[in-house]
């Protein structure tokens, strides 16, 4: 035994090169609606402008190992914070997540694969005018793979979760305990969703200058289960699914960028995949009914001196109940351009203008009439950054925002809230953006 014990000393491990990156995004601003309150963000649609998000950071950590054989294993830690800050508000707060834990591998084969597990954001590309991604957005717990053969990626990925709240998915009750006294807090309730995804693109042309055709599918299950409505009153929760078949069709050179998008969503999977439906269910208690398009686009055309990027989607949702005349059935979308005029090396002059609506099949329960609310932005968007260039960061801005909403969407927030009182909202801003080594622009895609 100290014969092993001492070999274990000499022996030395295989060679190994560490290496360590930060990355991070953020944004943060303070703002005022010229009234002597805070800026407000005024949307009545899914996906408004990022112009007004509240103040947001990710923190990211990627170590790698890379042995001998060139085989490379990175761990990403992705850290982010949300929430008001302490210095505006004096409570030493915060909302913290864990937005990336994952372990990713390359080059442990001869062919093109990488590998993941952990838990992660699977996602495709934004509609970065409306921070959005339309088609491929997930997070997972749980691994996958990519292969990428010469002008071919195929990637696929599964995942669980067991979302809390509404005793949906888990449930813990107060039981007697056996053979004692008191109670104790057992899991009643215990089903796990289940998503699997998958992806194949096609890409035609060199890497800095190509068009690309992606095909994308999810499945999600969710089985059955019991939980307790009331003391020995219990209720059987039917078993679930959902799938999204989607295309996409993309283009870019050193000029700017496309992207074209259609997804059809359907049952679970007509909601966020971490979100719990609250009503729309049809009579057997599922939402396999539900029904949810999208059509979208965003692009970028740029130059030394400009650019314009654009941004937009048309989204059609059906909840799964019978009912005819539903205010949750509803067309929305969203309109958004940006010119820039770049000026020396570091200022951006920017204009952004959008127009957003919302048509619902039914009656708002609020004002019982049949509103359609639509609202319009035009926002001035000064800026200082590194280099010229639409995406150059970090970026320091000003920003003022009139938003001019109409007598409909105005009577989409309660009478009591600012944004009902007024058809013009007004938001002055000055903040910062910045990606510096982002872990999401870099295995986003992986």
């Amino acid at each position: 035994m100290i014969a092993l014990m001492l070999a274990g000393i000499v022996i030395e491990p295989p060679a190994i090169a560490a290496d360590a990156q930060l990355g991070s995004y953020g944004r943060v601003q303070a703002s005022t609606d010229l009234d002597g309150g805070q800026g407000d963000a005024v949307n009545v649609v899914s996906y408004g402008t990022r112009l007004e998000k509240a103040p947001y950071m990710e923190l990211d950590i990627l170590l790698t190992e890379e042995a001998d054989d060139g085989a490379r294993f990175t761990a990403v830690i992705t850290t982010a914070l949300a929430g008001e800050l302490f210095h505006y508000t004096g409570e030493w707060d915060a909302d913290l997540a864990l937005r990336n834990l994952f372990v990713g591998a390359d080059g442990f084969t001869a062919a093109p694969i990488h590998a993941w597990a952990g838990s992660r954001m699977v996602r495709g590309d934004d509609v970065h005018l409306l921070d959005f991604w339309p088609m491929d957005d997930l997070n997972l717990v749980g691994g996958g793979f990519a292969v990428t053969p010469e002008g071919w990626t195929i990637a696929g990925s599964v995942g669980l979760n067991r979302l809390e709240g509404g005793d949906w998915q888990s449930q813990v009750y107060p039981l007697p305990v056996e053979g004692g006294v008191g109670t104790e807090d057992v899991l009643i309730l215990d089903r796990q969703r289940s998503v699997g995804a998958a992806r194949v693109d096609r890409l035609i042309g060199e890497p800095d200058e190509a068009l690309r055709l992606r095909f994308y599918g999810e499945g999600h299950r969710l089985p059955e289960g019991t939980r307790i409505v009331e003391e020995l009153i219990e209720e059987a929760l039917p078993a679930d699914r959902g799938a999204v078949l989607g295309a996409q069709f993309s283009g870019w050179s050193s000029e700017g960028f496309f992207h074209v998008w259609y997804r059809l969503a359907t049952g679970l999977a007509a909601y966020d995949e971490l979100g719990i439906p609250t009503d729309g269910f049809a009579a057997d208690d599922t939402v396999t009914a539900a029904r949810q398009h999208r059509l979208a686009t965003a692009g970028n055309v740029e130059s030394e001196r400009g650019a314009v990027m654009v941004g937009a989607y048309l989204q059609r949702h059906t909840d799964a109940d019978s009912a005819a005349d539903d205010v949750d059935d509803r067309w929305e979308g969203n309109v958004a351009i940006r010119p820039q005029l770049f000026v020396g090396e570091h200022v951006n002059l920017g204009l952004e203008l959008s127009h957003q609506w919302l048509v619902p099949d039914g009656l708002n329960p609020r004002t019982d009439a049949w509103d359609v609310p639509q609202v319009s932005k035009l926002a001035l968007l000064p800026a200082i950054q590194p280099r010229p260039g639409s995406f150059a960061r970090p970026q320091i801005r000003l920003q003022y925002v009139a938003t001019l909403l109409n007598d409909d969407a105005r009577r989409w927030y309660a009478y009591q809230d600012e944004r009902a009182r007024y058809n013009l909202q007004h938001f002055v801003g000055v903040g910062a953006e910045w990606w510096i080594n982002s872990a999401n622009y870099r295995v986003a895609s992986q």
